[in-house]
């Protein structure tokens, strides 16, 4: 990965720069990294359901929620 950083004149990094081919590699692997947490916070929502730490909620609780 060729990633460039962009400082300003006092010499501090204020980007960083990176092709797109390298950039869209990133991403895939953050969307798939945000599926995963989701995934795992749905089953720590699911284990606090089934040990009464929290109330399950109905379909329609849910989608109001999106």
């Amino acid at each position: 990965m060729n990633v460039q950083f962009v400082s300003n004149s006092k010499g501090k990094i204020t980007a960083v720069q990176l092709p797109l081919k390298d950039w869209k590699e990133v991403e895939k692997k953050l969307e798939a990294f945000n599926l995963a947490a989701n995934i795992k916070a749905g089953f720590r929502e699911m284990e606090q359901i089934e040990n009464g730490e929290i109330e399950a909620k109905t379909l329609q609780q849910f989608l109001n929620e999106l």
